[in-house]
């Protein structure tokens, strides 16, 4: 279940815990935009240099695609921070739709680090017809991994996020999240080939994310 499991870090009061937590995960997403919200970015290098066998991805999430009040980085500066970022991590997660995704794919690329590609929505889950766009949009930009997080409000539209899911990831690697729904319910994309799921350490970014201590609770059988 380790590698099923991405753990998210939002603020450095989370680096000493999560150092132990970490073991038992298989990823580890370093929100920078939320760290930008609460240190400067000199700081920044220690926020983000924490020394861990999961995985690293690093993403500065554009303000559009933000489950809040986003910082509403300009995007030549937020293309700036991924690039002084790629050093501490080892994948990065840029949205689909921002001008600066093939920008800051190049700049992975060219160090060796390997890409997500996202799309967001807060509101719904869109028809398949339009994941089936997003999915086609993700390709072409040639990431490792495509990842949809979409806000379910209904049954219709978690049976159209999983039909998705179950399809669509036979041809590509994909991170699948339903927001905003029962625990349960956002675990079933992993038995339907999404990689991982996000989890929480003390703040959520997302509707329904897990936290560590029901992960703990009802998938690792420990306290």
């Amino acid at each position: 279940m380790k590698e099923k499991i991405a753990l998210v870090l939002t603020d450095t009061g989370d680096i000493k815990e999560a150092k132990i937590i970490l073991k038992k995960c298989g990823w580890c997403e370093l929100r920078i935009d939320e760290f930008l919200k609460k240190y400067p970015e000199e700081k920044l290098k220690e926020c983000i240099s924490l020394k861990t066998q999961a995985k690293k991805i690093g993403t500065i999430r554009w303000y559009k695609e933000h489950q809040g009040k986003g910082l509403q980085i300009p995007e030549r500066k937020r293309l700036e921070i991924y690039k002084k970022i790629l050093e501490y991590v080892d994948y990065v997660d840029v949205e689909i739709r921002s001008k600066i995704a093939k920008d800051v794919i190049k700049s992975a690329r060219e160090s060796g680090k390997k890409v997500i590609v996202s799309y967001h929505n807060f509101s719904k889950t869109p028809s398949i017809k339009t994941l089936e766009k997003v999915y086609r949009s993700g390709r072409r930009l040639k990431p490792d991994i495509i990842k949809v997080a979409t806000k379910v409000n209904s049954p219709d539209e978690l049976f159209t996020l999983l039909y998705f899911t179950y399809n669509f990831s036979k041809k590509h690697k994909l991170v699948v999240t339903p927001m905003g729904v029962a625990f349960v319910e956002r675990l079933i994309p992993i038995y339907l080939g999404s990689l991982f799921t996000y989890i929480s350490l003390n703040t959520k970014t997302a509707p329904g994310q897990i936290s560590y201590k029901e992960v703990c609770r009802y998938l690792l059988n420990t306290d």
